[in-house]
């Protein structure tokens, strides 16, 4: 067996581990104390780099489910004002088919044109004031929404504005819904006898744009389930990537404890080996 005092192998190749060991415990100490397995990019850098892209794409999803929310609550707003119009509008066509009845007269008539004219102009009102933070959603002109729904660029929906309006005057009444417009005059038979009609096709129009407004909530209502359903995978993927096995961690940092106290102990044994010189010098 060589001695030497110069230089201690044995001890420096023993400091050399327990210096490892330290690493690896401390290391495993910090995963333990924070949670995730990366905590800087040295520690995984590709690992990070696909944990932070799912993040992100969790993130974004997050926000487009809220834009879709908004897209259903344009499309409920929207519903709610068409299903109270279609109410009125049964009002209407009962007058006007008392109208049409030949035990009417000139004037009982035009009383029943005062009230048709009246609730025409409730349906006005309700077309004018019905809005979405601020915004029109029927008007002279189509008012239009594009949702952006999803986590990428150009993932939009749009819901298409369906033209709206109503209006009296010394004429009549006169409703548009999308592209039937109709008039409303009872003041005798004969056009008493056709107003029924012209509500009979606005009462479909409106029929018709309130499904249209129902279709757009169940399409939004089936991508909020689908982006919910890709947010909670691309959570789930970055915590496998990002987050620690606090079983494995714990495993690891027991045995490197271990590790930390042998190695100790064998540096304190190497440590006096070069003490057998002074058995060659007696």
């Amino acid at each position: 067996m060589a001695l030497r005092i110069n230089y201690n192998y044995q001890a420096d190749f023993t400091h050399f581990n327990l210096l490892q060991t330290e690493q690896a415990m401390n290391k495993a100490l910090e995963r333990l104390a924070t949670g995730y397995r990366i905590n800087r990019a040295a520690d995984d850098a590709a690992g990070l780099y696909i944990a932070d892209q799912l993040r992100t794409y969790a993130v974004s999803l997050e926000q487009a489910t809220r834009n879709a929310q908004d897209g259903i609550s344009i499309a409920q707003v929207a519903q709610s004002a068409l299903t109270n119009v279609y109410n009125i509008l049964n009002d209407i066509k009962s007058k006007a088919i008392e109208a049409a009845n030949d035990s009417q007269t000139s004037e009982t008539r035009a009383i029943i044109q005062q009230d048709i004219n009246k609730l025409v102009d409730v349906i006005g009102k309700i077309f004018k004031d019905t809005e979405f933070n601020g915004q029109s959603i029927f008007g002279s002109t189509a008012q239009s929404f594009t949702i952006h729904y999803g986590g990428r660029t150009n993932q939009e929906l749009l819901i298409a504005g369906v033209t709206a309006t109503a209006s009296t005057d010394s004429t009549g009444a006169k409703i548009t819904v999308g592209d039937t417009t109709i008039t409303i005059d009872v003041t005798n038979q004969s056009t008493a006898n056709e107003a029924v009609k012209n509500i009979d096709d606005i009462i479909k129009a409106v029929d018709k744009a309130n499904a249209n407004y129902g279709s757009y909530q169940i399409e939004l209502e089936k991508i909020i389930m689908n982006n919910e359903s890709q947010r909670i995978n691309a959570k789930e993927a970055e915590s496998r990537i990002r987050n620690v096995d606090f079983a494995k961690e714990m495993s690891e940092f027991t045995r490197n404890q271990i590790l930390m106290q042998s190695g100790t102990a064998m540096l304190a044994q190497a440590n006096q080996l070069p003490q057998l010189v002074l058995q060659l010098l007696r």
